[in-house]
């Protein structure tokens, strides 16, 4: 074997140890069987040949080819080993494997019974961006901190209106009726101390009354219960016969006033009656003033006896 074939041979062997290691690094293993899946994608994302497929976060695969379809779509074909199944519904959904956004294919395996088969085509999904969750958490923020600039934007205005020259002289007059109003206030509960204080005695002797009152009550209660039950026995005793013989009569004696009977009657009836009482006590009166006022004319008294 000349130079030349060593060399050739040594080459060869090289590349492929190169190419075996490369995919081994990327989790590929180029002598285990492997499938190939489909996924149509409207936007890849940045996704490349040779990214990693990806279940759970461990390596089962890498993106074999991307070709861009007649009706724009991206067809992205991967290859998976054959070590797990993979369910017909199952989602090939590319997403950010780190911070510097780069970008690989989760497998979501699906729970349908049919399994996929060699050259299937899978759902397609697309992970949002960095920047789109980003966008995601900020806008809250965002409208928040809209909403609270608009808030101090009014409590601005209701200050500046409420520190012109007439408001601050409402607002201190107000302020100085009310130090006014707290230190009446004061001073009445000042008042109602020293009356508590001066009249301490009374109350406790008011309380201590009050409570003798009740003490009493309290130890008399049976003689109450019994002067109760009498009061309740004299009213059961007064029968709706006494009430109603009783109520008979004043019908009876009105009924006489009415008709003339009697002296109540006649007087009721009698007009002419009724003005001679009235002349007699009208004369009686008259009468009485003259002797008020000239007792010598009626009487005459003799204190040594004299005369009669």
């Amino acid at each position: 074997m000349n130079k030349e074939i060593r060399t050739g041979i040594i080459a060869i062997f090289t590349i492929v140890v190169l190419i075996y290691g490369i995919n081994y690094l990327k989790g590929l293993n180029i002598l285990d069987k492997n499938r190939i899946f489909h996924a149509k994608y409207d936007n890849i994302d940045g996704l490349l040949k040779g990214s990693v497929i990806s279940l759970n976060g461990f390596n089962v695969g890498i993106v074999s080819n991307i070709c861009l379809q007649s009706d724009n779509s991206i067809l992205v074909s991967v290859k998976i080993n054959e070590d797990f199944d993979v369910p017909a519904n199952s989602i090939l959904k590319i997403s950010n494997q780190d911070l510097m956004g780069t970008k690989g294919i989760s497998v979501i395996l699906g729970n349908s019974d049919l399994l996929a088969k060699n050259n299937d085509t899978l759902t397609a999904e697309i992970e949002n961006s960095l920047q789109d969750e980003v966008n995601k958490q900020i806008l809250p923020l965002k409208n928040k901190a809209e909403g609270l600039i608009s808030s101090v934007d009014s409590l601005m205005v209701i200050f500046t209106s409420v520190l012109n020259t007439d408001a601050r002289k409402n607002l201190a007059s107000s302020f100085k009726n009310l130090d006014e109003t707290f230190v009446l206030m004061s001073e009445s509960m000042k008042e109602l101390n020293k009356l508590v204080v001066t009249n301490e005695k009374n109350i406790s002797n008011s309380i201590k009354n009050f409570e003798s009152i009740t003490g009493n009550i309290s130890n008399n209660n049976e003689s109450i219960e019994n002067i109760l039950k009498k009061m309740s026995s004299i009213s059961d005793s007064v029968s709706s016969k006494d009430i109603g013989d009783i109520i008979k009569n004043l019908n009876n004696i009105t009924n006489k006033i009415s008709v003339g009977q009697g002296n109540l009657g006649l007087l009721n009836s009698d007009d002419q009656l009724y003005r001679n009482i009235e002349k007699t006590t009208n004369d009686i009166s008259i009468l009485v003033e003259e002797i008020k006022k000239d007792p010598k004319k009626y009487f005459n008294f003799s204190v040594l006896g004299n005369r009669n």
